[in-house]
């Protein structure tokens, strides 16, 4: 969720427009001048009349070096009035008071971006700004501040604060220029940094004050002892927040506390998991997540959301509204007051991980509606198949009727009697497949030489020949539907490939021993071409005469079964298809 803009629109009229810097290189030459301005009306003391004036030129430098507003924006009529004022009663009321603030609160801002900066000589330009900073408001402003109490007599230390310390200033001046793309990062300000500073300055300066007056010591020697216990408590703290001794330290606790703010986070993912395990239906699961939110949020008091067309809401209504918005879920919490920043990134996340889950529940519930239409989609192309074949062998029996004398034919009589009730159990296990779509019936077994002596008596002609190798007699065709459906689409292949081919003869082998029952389909036309081949049995391959579509449902149709339709032999005079099961297949495979 993109932050809130913190602009306003301004009239171009009410505008006055200031310098542009764009670069660091330009940035120190206004820096290094800021601090030596300051330094002059240290030196010359806020009493005099030439140190107020100066006071006033600092502040300008400062407008223009300042990391607050972006250089290039415009600074309006009440906002200049409002700068000229604040500077003007800043000169006239100047003292060193008022420099001790100054002087810290410049302390606290280089100190936020000293460490923003990846380049070493631009980081050791601004600490080294900051080592001057610090010096000053310890050995220079707070000496003279306490001195009527007489705790600081004027000594060396004066001497050196007053004029070596401008030595900073030079060495500032000589550091090279860091890269050119460090521009970005001198108007960040890491406030932390800043705060931090500023309260160890606080505590330096009291402390070695409270110091002094409890031991009668000097401020400078307080000063000295100061620096040496906070340096030693310092050291202390940085082990105890990360001891590296094989256990968390205080770093791991404070940020367990910060990103949690009291909340048990492993506690609600494991609460959202097990909801996602009992509840399939999204908006449900949606509804009963949110009805958690007020036990597991703090300040959540209720709120309401909606998911395309489900809508719900839970706890109260009443209260400060904040909305949010990821994908298809929209949702809005009811707090007592405004959020914080802190928590309100809290219940971003979480309104992330909502949205998240709900949109994995639609997505599986999508995936099931899905494959639901694409069974139906291939049980119809199966079942097609299958009645094609049904309609080619009323056909053939419509041939046989036309012929003369057919009809009182004990032939004919024969022939339907094997061949229609076989045509009307085909015609029941179709339509018994559309009861469920995708679903594969019970398979019913046939006595191998029966099974190949009803497709001989459909198919047989000049150029077919049937082939029963083993003990066929013995042998059981467990899946008899499935058998007939390759064997009667293989065929009808061949018989468009005569059309191309005159004269293609073609070979149907059925095969039984004691690892089960096969079908080689063998013809001795052309090679199917090999780009053609790789992808005949795996995906749908459109052709001319349809060839491909059929057997790739047979091959979906023997995978559920469990058996293997694949392309055994493929080259110029041999071209041949086998159906066999997935045990028989991977142990020929093997060896």
């Amino acid at each position: 969720m993109d932050g809130p803009q913190l602009t306003s629109p301004r009239r171009a009229e009410d505008a006055l427009p200031m310098i542009p810097i764009r670069s660091a290189a330009h940035l120190r030459w206004i820096f290094v001048p800021f601090l030596a301005v300051l330094h002059l009306v240290l030196v010359l003391g806020p009493d005099s009349m030439i140190g107020r004036w100066l006071f006033l030129s600092h502040v300008g430098l400062g407008l223009l070096w300042q990391p607050f507003v972006q250089r290039g924006r415009s600074l309006g009529t009440g906002g200049m009035f409002f700068v000229v004022l604040g500077g003007a009663l800043l000169a006239y009321f100047l003292n060193w008071g008022i420099l001790l603030v100054w002087t810290t609160l410049l302390a606290g801002i280089v100190a936020g971006k000293v460490f923003l900066f990846p380049d070493r000589w631009e980081r050791a330009f601004h600490l080294a700004a900051l080592g001057y900073l610090v010096m000053t408001v310890l050995t220079l402003i707070v000496p003279v501040v306490v001195a009527p109490a007489g705790l600081a007599d004027p000594g060396p230390i004066d001497l050196v604060s007053y004029y070596l310390a401008p030595l900073a200033l030079a060495v500032m001046a000589l550091l090279p220029a860091g890269r050119a793309g460090v521009e970005a990062r001198t108007e960040v300000v890491d406030f932390i940094y800043g705060v931090f500073l500023v309260l160890l300055l606080a505590v330096i300066a009291l402390g070695s004050l409270s110091y002094a007056l409890l031991f009668d010591a000097n401020y400078y020697e307080a000063l000295l002892i100061t620096l040496v216990i906070v340096a030693g408590v310092l050291l202390l703290l940085a082990f105890i927040w990360n001891p590296r001794a094989g256990f968390a330290g205080l770093g791991a606790a404070v940020a367990r506390h910060v990103t949690s703010l009291g909340l048990p986070v492993e506690e609600w993912l494991q609460s959202l998991a097990e909801l996602g395990q009992r509840e399939e239906d999204p908006d449900r699961f949606l509804a009963l997540a949110c009805a958690e939110l007020t036990q597991r949020l703090p300040g959540v008091r209720g709120g309401s959301w909606s998911a395309a067309a489900a809508r719900g809401s839970f706890g109260s209504q009443e209260g400060h509204r904040t909305g949010f918005a990821y994908g298809r879920l929209k949702m809005e919490l009811v707090t007592r007051v405004a959020p914080s920043p802190a928590v309100l990134w809290h219940y971003d996340l979480v309104v992330r991980l909502l949205a998240e889950f709900h949109l994995g529940k639609w997505r599986a519930q999508e995936m099931k509606r899905m494959s639901y239409i694409r069974g139906i989609h291939e049980t119809g192309a199966r079942l097609t198949h299958d009645v094609k074949n049904l309609l080619q062998s009323l056909d053939t029996l419509c041939a046989a009727a036309r012929e003369a004398g057919a009809a009182s034919s004990p032939r004919f009589a024969e022939l339907l009697r094997r061949r229609l009730p076989e045509v009307s159990a085909r015609l029941r296990q179709t339509l018994d497949k559309l009861v469920e779509p995708g679903g594969a019936g019970p398979a019913e077994p046939l006595p191998a030489a029966e099974w190949l002596a009803s497709l001989e008596g459909r198919y047989a002609d000049g150029h077919t020949t049937f082939v029963g190798v083993g003990d066929v007699a013995a042998g059981v065709v467990e899946d008899a539907a499935l058998f007939s459906s390759v064997a009667e689409n293989l065929l009808q292949n061949v018989t468009a490939k005569r059309r191309r081919q005159p004269g293609v003869r073609v070979e149907v082998r059925l095969a039984c021993d004691r690892s089960g029952t096969r079908l080689d389909v063998t013809d001795d036309g052309a090679a199917i071409p090999e780009s053609l081949a790789g992808r005949l049995l795996s995906e749908r391959v459109p052709t001319e005469d349809g060839f491909g579509i059929g057997l790739y449902q047979c091959a979906r149709q023997a995978e559920q079964a469990g058996y293997r339709l694949s392309l055994a032999q493929n080259r110029d005079g041999c071209v041949g298809f086998r159906l066999e099961g997935s045990g028989s297949a991977a142990a020929s495979a093997l060896a």
